[in-house]
């Protein structure tokens, strides 16, 4: 009997190759293969049928409540009512005293295996493992339902068959449900497993395929490329058919192969799982792309050669602005030199003993200041970027950076130089540099050096030698500098102003001989006479246009003309001779009174010789004629003056001036 229960349940089998050979989705049945499913459990349960356990003619025990209770559970009412319906049939056509009994187990089997189905099957497909152990308690229900059937067969037949078959019903029938549940819930696991890895090989192949970054998996001892998306190739220039008989080392930048290689091997090796670096490759087209590259070793090898996978972003724009920005950040915008931020780095780089000697040479432009104030920033710009050309020739023919470190001030770095190699680099510059013009203005180059001999003096200390040897010689440069940009300046305005000049000098003479009635020494009446000669210097920076208008000025322009008493300042105290010149120039406009410009000085705060330019200047704007006005009389200048004593000049001058000068009488005015 034990060996026809267990030969039956070894039929129960079928049930899993059922489930194997017609690919069934355990997620999702249609209503065709429910059809096909029910057909063949049918046919299954009708094999298990005809070689069941035979108590007595009539009477037969069987595992098709086993087959009912699993085909419930794990393919739900549908298949298993038409399974059922098949066997219900068969069961009829055999007859016997057991019909009843028969038709009982499988009804009860298909509606405990159905409702179980219905609540707990998704368990089963979520790969819920817990689930496990409710399939011998469904096979328990399902048999405790088969023995209460019993009562159903004759009654001088129930103590036998109930003494026979009770613990057969109650223990191995579960246990096969439980066998069997268990083999399908493995297949179902493996199925569910198989779809996810086709999910996911799907996903990673759509992912290799359609990723905007180049993606390649590649042999890591040839260097070819196994695996290679249409990213990679648009980034290389390449078709899939010429990159096929290619490395990736054919297409590297040479200056980045030696590092690419040398982490290939390492990673091979084992000595690192990945790497991460920038380097270029050169297209077909021959362009060079920067990209960024990141590389994993792979586990899986292929006839036990190691792989690896590269991932690339082409990342050529954002590496020409870094030069773009790293450019900027090391260069000065107007000369286009490197600046005093790449000067600093480049000196501390080159502080060690295999540079010593270590120079710097330093050099700044004499009476720039001057010509800035005279003619605008532009001017000294073009003045700049002229020596900067002129630094850019000497850097190629030597090898010395030259950097702009300052407003005016340039600096050489030169390495393993001793002194008198120092003093004949800055003799060349002297005679190649001086003097730089720029729009008839010429202007000279001073020039400084320190030298490090050792590592106990400081890079601090070079740069203040520097300076120090530069400020000794601008004292015995500057001063000629300074007046010949003077020179240059008021020559440009005479130029542009012809008529400036004669009014100068006039204002000169009268200023001069002014003074000598005053009683001024010799050497306050030249430079009485000096200052009447630049009094004007500051109109240098007006517009031709307004200097040379014969209209009326309008109150725009004349407030540009009330400017050049402050410009002229400027440009006279930058030069250190002129120094106290520049403040007799500055209050030339001042009134007695104080309502004069730029300062409002009143009374004697203003400078005497200022207040002698004054006068001067006034008489000979009064004599000479404009076109909008005749010009005065001698008297009438001199009744001007002498009508403006107190308020615009100071009356004791004007009146020195109209007595001795224009030889008339105060009183008589």
């Amino acid at each position: 009997m034990v060996i026809d229960i267990f030969y039956n349940i070894a039929m129960l089998l079928s049930l899993s190759i059922v489930y194997t050979t017609h690919n069934i989705n355990p997620f999702k049945l249609h209503r065709g293969k429910n059809l096909l499913i029910g057909l063949a459990i049918g046919v299954v349960g009708i094999l298990i049928m005809s070689r069941p356990f035979i108590y007595q003619e009539g009477l037969f025990f069987d595992s098709r409540s086993i087959l009912i209770g699993i085909s419930g559970m794990f393919f739900g009412a549908p298949a298993t009512l038409l399974a059922s319906l098949i066997m219900i049939i068969y069961r009829l056509m055999v007859g016997g005293s057991g019909v009843v009994t028969g038709l009982i187990v499988i009804l009860s089997a298909l509606i405990v295996g159905s409702i179980w189905h219905y609540w707990r099957y998704d368990e089963v497909t979520k790969g819920n493992t817990r689930i496990r152990g409710e399939f011998f308690l469904v096979g328990l229900v399902i048999h405790i339902a088969m023995l209460l059937a019993l009562f159903f067969v004759p009654q001088h037949l129930f103590k036998s068959v109930f003494r026979v078959m009770v613990w057969p019903i109650l223990l191995l029938y579960p246990l096969g449900t439980y066998l069997l549940s268990m083999l399908l819930m493995a297949q179902i696991s493996q199925y569910r497993l198989s779809k996810q890895l086709d999910v996911s090989e799907g996903r990673f192949k759509q992912i290799f395929r359609d990723a905007p970054m180049g993606i390649t998996v590649t042999d890591s001892l040839s260097g070819k490329s196994l695996e290679v998306n249409q990213r990679y190739l648009e980034i290389i220039g390449y078709s899939r058919a010429e990159y096929d008989a290619m490395t990736w080392m054919d297409i590297t930048h040479t200056e980045d192969l030696y590092l690419d290689q040398k982490e290939v091997k390492q990673l091979y090796t084992g000595e690192i799982n990945n790497y991460s670096l920038d380097k270029r490759y050169i297209r077909k087209d021959g362009r060079v792309v920067w990209v960024h590259m990141a590389v994993s070793r792979l586990e899986y090898t292929i006839d036990n050669r190691p792989l690896h996978l590269c991932m690339v972003s082409d990342i050529t724009a954002r590496k020409e602005w870094e030069e773009k920005l790293s450019y900027v950040y090391a260069h000065d915008p107007l000369t286009d030199l490197t600046n005093r931020v790449h000067f600093e780095e480049a000196l501390r780089a080159a502080d060690n003993a295999r540079h010593y000697p270590l120079a710097v040479v330093t050099s700044d432009i004499n009476g720039l200041k001057v010509v800035n104030d005279a003619f605008g920033t532009d001017v000294g710009d073009e003045l700049l970027i002229e020596l900067a050309e002129e630094l850019k020739k000497v850097e190629q023919e030597t090898a010395y950076t030259c950097s702009r470190i300052g407003g005016d001030a340039f600096a050489f770095i030169l390495s393993q130089t001793s002194n008198d190699e120092v003093v004949a680099f800055i003799k060349t510059l002297h005679e190649r540099l001086n003097p730089i013009r720029v729009r008839n203005i010429e202007l000279t180059l001073s020039f400084g050096m320190g030298i490090k001999y050792d590592g106990f003096v400081t890079l601090d200390e070079v740069l203040k030698l520097a300076e120090n040897d530069l400020n000794r010689s601008k004292l015995s440069e500057n001063p000629s500098s300074r007046s010949r940009a003077v020179s240059t300046i008021l020559s440009t305005l005479l130029e542009k102003n012809p008529r400036e000049e004669n009014h100068s000098r006039r204002v000169s003479e009268l200023a001069s001989r002014l003074g000598e009635y005053y009683g001024l020494s010799s050497k306050e009446i030249g430079e009485l006479k000096t200052v009447g000669l630049l009094h004007d210097i500051g109109k240098i920076a007006i517009d031709e246009t307004i200097l040379n208008k014969e209209e009326e000025l309008n109150a725009e322009e004349w407030e540009a003309i009330k400017r050049h008493p402050e410009t002229g300042w400027r440009i006279l105290s930058s030069a250190g001779e002129f120094g106290e010149l520049a403040t007799y120039v500055l209050t030339h406009h001042e009134r007695y009174d104080g309502g004069g410009y730029p300062l409002g000085l009143k009374g004697e705060a203003i400078p005497l010789q200022a207040r002698m330019i004054a006068i001067a200047d006034a008489y000979d704007a009064m004599t000479t004629e404009r076109p909008y006005r005749r010009a005065f009389s001698r008297k009438e200048a001199a009744q001007e003056l002498k009508e403006n004593a107190s308020t615009q000049f100071d009356a004791h001058l004007a009146r020195l001036f109209v007595e001795r000068e224009l030889q008339l009488v105060w009183e008589d005015l």
